[in-house]
């Protein structure tokens, strides 16, 4: 295939990505020749197709908006050079496919990203002044397979809200963008919600996102009801918030979405001979509370986030390694075990830490990367110290065997990281 040729900007074109040949943007795949590291290079093809270099105002925009961020979930702007058919830049390169281009997800996936968008929003919102990004669909969002999320394509970006110039063309993918923004008014923290909140729906009714169009009625509106009936009715209003075609009506901010979604069952429970289906739990238990902790189900997570406050105290702490038994109070430590075996506990013991209460999560993941179960409590110490207890019941009927994980934090910090082979 012929690819152009950017060697002598550092490049060499690798693979064709994606394209908008209309609006003169295609995405490549390339290599930094220098470093041989993998990038990606965006090219605005104004000169070559003819189209308006007015655009070249998108481009300037994204790598206004780029330069000023800096998180993970986000690929950070690296370069940029000017080409005789119009303008390039250079950006991370993440390898992971779109939601468009993925196979689908089960419904707890689909609120795992939800809450990893939720939280990149957050992030976007809550700069000064802040980023709405207009163009979220399933083609801006990359999970790879470990669950990682990704936001790209900030070419239609705007930094602080207010008043949009008046255009006779409209910035954003029609069936993705909120009312306000496709007749040009003010937009709010709550015009992205309306773009996640569809495409959550084209993922939970596997709808390509060029369809989305068909899941609405005569005055625009998707009766999720109808759509999905067998999501519960908790989260079924959650999404119908996030979709309301009046800014007010839907939630005020990612923020607020985000509190509102991480306790939410996503389905309707299921009964089979007369008796309720639960979900996998891991529970925390400890002497020093003496105290029944709250037990989150899959799904049920929001990273914890470091206090304002110095954590210099507890990064400079002398942590015990855990030892993992198949019963409570066990001396023993065993690194293999059967999917057979009903229960397993991991007993975390923790000394030298100033005496206060902590917020603890301890989390497990299986072979695949996949968070499989959570729990969460508060623990005070007493002389220094903390021994806490987190069980988890096999479900072998659902459960992999693998490389599995344990981890366990306090106050948003990771203390201890434990393997274990799990075996059928």
């Amino acid at each position: 295939m012929n690819y152009p040729d950017f060697s002598n900007y550092g490049y060499q074109v690798t693979e064709e990505l994606g394209h908008n040949r209309a609006g003169g943007r295609v995405t490549y795949k390339a290599t930094e020749i220098n470093t041989q590291n993998t990038v990606v290079v965006k090219q605005f093809q104004f000169a070559k197709t003819g189209t308006s270099w007015a655009e070249y105002e998108a481009y300037e925009r994204e790598i206004e908006v780029l330069k000023g961020l800096d998180r993970p979930n986000i690929p950070r702007y690296l370069d940029s050079f000017q080409t005789a058919a119009g303008f390039c830049m250079v950006q991370e390169y993440k390898n992971a496919p779109s939601l468009a281009n993925s196979s689908k997800w089960t419904p707890q996936q689909i609120k795992q990203i939800a809450i990893y968008v939720l939280e990149i929003l957050q992030y976007l919102q809550n700069r000064i002044p802040p980023v709405i990004h207009r163009d979220l669909k399933p083609e801006n969002i990359l999970v790879d397979d470990k669950m990682n999320v990704y936001l790209v394509d900030f070419g239609f970006a705007r930094i602080g809200s207010g008043e949009v110039a008046v255009s006779s063309v409209v910035k954003g993918t029609l069936g993705f963008m909120p009312p306000e923004q496709m007749f040009n008014r003010k937009l709010t923290a709550a015009s992205d919600l309306y773009s996640l909140g569809a495409t959550l729906i084209c993922l939970l009714t596997n709808t390509n996102s060029t369809e989305i169009g068909a899941l609405m009625d005569a005055t625009g509106r998707i009766n999720l009801k109808e759509k999905i009936p067998q999501l519960s009715d908790g989260f079924t209003n959650w999404l119908q918030k996030m979709i309301e075609p009046n800014f007010e009506e839907r939630y005020p901010n990612a923020a607020t979405a985000l509190d509102t979604l991480i306790p939410l069952e996503i389905m309707r429970p299921v009964v089979k001979n007369s008796k309720l289906i639960r979900r996998k739990k891991i529970g925390i238990l400890t002497t020093i509370t003496a105290s029944l902790f709250l037990l989150l189900p899959i799904g049920y997570f929001k990273l914890i986030k470091p206090p304002q406050v110095s954590l210099k105290t507890i990064s400079e702490l002398h942590t015990e390694k855990v030892t993992i038994s198949t019963q409570a109070y066990s001396t023993e430590n065993i690194t293999n075990i059967s999917l057979k075996q009903p229960e397993i506990y991991f007993t975390v013991n923790l000394s030298e830490l100033p005496d206060k209460q902590y917020n603890s999560v301890c989390q497990l993941f299986d072979g695949e990367g996949f968070l499989v179960a959570m729990g969460e409590a508060n623990l005070t110490t007493s002389s220094g110290e903390l021994k806490a207890w987190c069980n988890y019941n096999f479900k072998p009927q659902i459960d992999q065997p693998g490389n599995w994980q344990f981890q366990f934090y306090l106050d948003g910090k990771k203390m201890i990281e434990k393997q274990l082979n799990v075996l059928s």
